[in-house]
């Protein structure tokens, strides 16, 4: 969006992709009811109350580039728009964490609860096993990452994944509860 005059209402316009100040846009989650160990009450679907956002750095940083942007286009302000759609981001979680868990232990070690939601895209309470922290965490040493993690209640029984994605941005962390484990412990603390 743009004013051509500061005292003009914001307007769209359409500019080059390669020029576009670009936002990137993750959203905050509470953790699922699988590992919370309790179930929240009301809207159980894809819906996100608040979204940790950035402007894209460019080469001399997002403030030079917009300020040389506005001049090109003779537009007094810019303001980037950015756009998230809460479903196929919790069914994305959902794929990597499903993925990984496969990968890591076996088609068979576990009753898969994200099948819904990867195959018909079926958000209605992804709530339930798909969630994160409400806080941000240190910046993270690796681009992405992935880990066995349930970080809240202690259910041995679930398989949870851990998730951040753009981890060295400071990114919210998502735990995803991607089934229950087929393994049983026994009395002696080994499995059987």
């Amino acid at each position: 969006m743009v004013k051509i005059n500061h005292n003009d209402e914001w307007t769209n316009i359409k500019i080059s992709r390669e020029n576009y100040p670009f936002l990137i846009l993750f959203p905050y989650l509470t953790m699922p009811d699988e590992l919370s160990g309790y179930r929240k009450l009301g809207e159980r679907d894809a819906r996100v109350r608040r979204l940790w956002i950035r402007g894209a750095s460019f080469h001399h940083g997002v403030h030079v580039h917009l300020q040389a942007l506005s001049e090109s286009l003779g537009v007094a302000e810019i303001q980037p728009i950015g756009t998230f759609s809460a479903p196929e981001f919790f069914r994305m979680l959902a794929k990597i964490a499903h993925a990984f868990a496969v990968a890591e232990l076996g088609l068979d070690s576990f009753t898969p609860y994200l099948i819904p939601i990867i195959v018909e895209g079926d958000t209605s309470n992804c709530a339930q096993y798909i969630g994160g922290l409400q806080y941000e965490e240190p910046l993270g040493a690796e681009l992405h990452e992935l880990s066995f993690d349930s970080h809240t209640c202690d259910k041995p029984e679930i398989v949870s994944v851990k998730i951040r994605l753009l981890a060295p941005l400071q990114t919210p962390t998502y735990y995803v509860a991607v089934g229950r484990s087929k393994l049983t412990t026994t009395s002696a603390g080994g499995t059987a």
